[in-house]
């Protein structure tokens, strides 16, 4: 069982060296029971294709609730015809501090739980729902040409779902769902940072044996580590002028703000792999106005936890200091939001382990999938963390995420919802 693989995978690394953890895992050939999945997967492209299609031309930005209630619902009903009893957990209002007339809280929508249980090994398997696409974006439907999908979300990550869903149905239809025990979590807010779905994320990690997430394979490849990813808004609060007749009266929030931007985009360090963005920047009243209010929002991405935190101390640094003005009595003031919201996702010697076992089905399977790294956050980084051996691209093969590129290849659907089958039938069996 799971405890006797974790201590032994230990024993190995502590006696064996490095090496050992470079040791590919002996699969055995894919038997008949599960060339029957692939089978029946491939049976099943066009259904596969067509849900997909469906879901992607159903807007579900992080803030548009009801498009990500509407595609919640769709996997709520299939995820209930295999068996499993559904709940959901409650969203959240994040609240963050804003100029006037730009309020910047989010409202974040319910995320769905599902659970059946069984008699192997606890997996977890994770994905989302919400794409970066607002309704109002141009880029909103699904188009095919030949074997290349395009569309919001067709590779981050509603091909995901698609797989999962499918993987779970081809060992429904081969009478293997009842040998694992199975916990679904879909969330809302991903990439809004999980802000809302991360401490459900946390509790589900402590009781599960393996942790599975949906997101793209990218160009055939499966992500061994991740950066941690932090996120602030800052807004700095001046005194409004007459830009003419006044302006010595004045104090520039938008001056004060891109003193204090060239400061905190100085913070990248290509060397130490610590990258920061300010994403955002808003701020003013008119062109003939002193700027009493600007605003920004920034992205961090860092390798190592301790990286993490010294950023964090950095930025209070620049929050809390004047740069424009020789002032002082709080005339120019500063609030933040700030959140290490995805730790780096550091490889362990199990995590290692279901990577190279998944590649090595993989290859049973005529998949050829290599190994890479990534700036990208996930869930699975949440899961690690927290214990759980977590592989974080088991999703449909395809690139160009967060853009109107984003594309995937449509046989790979199959592709993956087969390695996904097989991969949780043997570990249900571990």
């Amino acid at each position: 069982m799971m405890h006797i693989q974790r201590s032994t995978l230990l024993f190995l690394l502590l006696n064996c060296g490095a090496q050992a953890l470079a040791q590919e895992p002996v699969e055995p050939a894919i038997n008949a029971e599960e060339q029957e999945m692939v089978s029946w997967l491939d049976e099943r492209e066009e259904e596969m294709l067509g849900l997909l299609e469906r879901i992607i031309n159903m807007n579900s930005g992080s803030l548009n609730s009801d498009g990500v209630d509407a595609v919640t619902a769709i996997f709520d009903e299939e995820l209930r015809e295999l068996g499993f009893s559904t709940s959901r957990l409650p969203g959240e209002l994040i609240e963050m501090p804003s100029c006037p007339g730009s309020d910047y809280s989010v409202d974040l929508t319910d995320h769905l739980l599902a659970r059946r249980p069984g008699n192997g090994n606890r997996l977890l398997l994770m994905g989302h729902i919400d794409t970066v696409f607002p309704p109002d974006s141009p880029f909103q439907t699904f188009r095919r040409e030949g074997d290349m999908i395009y569309g919001p979300g067709v590779a981050d990550m509603k091909g995901g779902l698609v797989v999962m869903l499918y993987a779970l149905k081809a060992l429904a239809a081969a009478d293997a769902l009842d040998e694992a025990a199975f916990t679904v979590l879909l969330n809302s807010d991903e990439e809004m940072g999980s802000l809302s779905s991360r401490k459900y994320i946390e509790e589900e990690a402590l009781e599960h044996d393996w942790g599975l997430v949906y997101e793209s394979s990218g160009i055939d490849t499966m992500t061994r580590q991740r950066k941690g990813i932090g996120q602030a808004r800052l807004v700095v609060t001046g005194r409004a002028a007459h830009a003419g007749g006044a302006h010595e009266q004045g104090l520039s929030a938008i001056k004060e703000l891109a003193y204090k931007i060239v400061q905190i985009e100085n913070m990248t360090d290509y060397e130490s792999g610590v990258t920061v963005n300010v994403g955002v920047v808003n701020g003013g009243e008119a062109r003939n106005t002193i700027s009493p209010c600007a605003e920004a929002l920034m992205d961090l991405r860092y390798p190592q936890p301790e990286q993490g935190v010294a950023a964090v101390e950095r930025w209070q640094e620049i929050f809390n200091r004047v740069y424009s003005y020789a002032v002082d009595g709080g005339e120019i003031t500063t609030e933040s939001y700030i959140n290490l919201h995805r730790p780096p996702k550091i490889p362990t010697p199990e995590s290692d382990w279901l990577l190279e076992k998944t590649i090595a089905i993989g290859r049973l399977l005529g998949q050829d999938i290599g190994i890479t790294d990534s700036g990208g956050g996930t869930d699975g980084s949440l899961s690690q963390a927290m214990g759980l051996p977590t592989l974080d691209s088991l999703g449909i093969a395809g690139t160009g995420a967060h853009s109107n590129r984003e594309e995937a290849r449509a046989s790979s659907l199959a592709e993956r919802a087969a390695l996904s089958a097989v991969l949780i039938r043997r570990l249900a069996r571990e």
